[in-house]
């Protein structure tokens, strides 16, 4: 079977306020039963963002182990959820994106590689202590726009 590296399913947000007056909020996943994922209380939309990213992650990831078939994901608008939650609260709907090889390598092993530069511009950074790897990691991150995706600058 055929499995790809890049997944976006539309996620349901479940947002209300509990009984001890915390913010909660809830992400399922309709096309994808029994994958679910909550930040803890008073988490922010973007945490709860990420909390479906690593979940919808090990979901795919536990489908992919055992070899079950990945459906497709349902266009939000026809997508069939549960709008009234039991706690009451609202209801946001919205695609939530995982790069499954982020999340297989979350123990990041470096490696070396060596880049070309002006010397001008080697001098000048010496001369400010900046540290290549650092730039160059941020640099690619921002390039290739993993930040939008929830993976973090190490």
């Amino acid at each position: 079977m055929q499995y790809k590296n890049y997944y976006a399913y539309p996620g349901v947000f479940h947002i209300w306020v509990d009984k001890l007056n915390q913010k909660q909020i809830d992400v399922t996943f309709p096309d994808l039963p029994g994958c679910f994922a909550g930040p803890g209380p008073d988490a922010t939309f973007e945490e709860a963002l990420d909390a479906a990213r690593e979940g919808l992650a090990l979901h795919l990831e536990g489908m992919i182990e055992d070899n079950e078939p990945i459906p497709e994901p349902t266009s939000i608008e026809f997508l069939k959820f549960d709008q009234e939650f039991p706690e009451g609260g609202r209801v946001i709907v919205a695609f939530v994106d995982v790069i499954l090889s982020v999340y297989r390598n979350k123990k990041t092993e470096y490696t070396r590689v060596n880049v070309t530069i002006p010397s001008w511009l080697k001098e000048l950074a010496e001369s400010k202590n900046v540290n290549y790897s650092k730039v160059l990691r941020e640099g690619l991150h921002e390039v290739l726009d993993l930040n939008r995706i929830g993976v973090k600058v190490e």
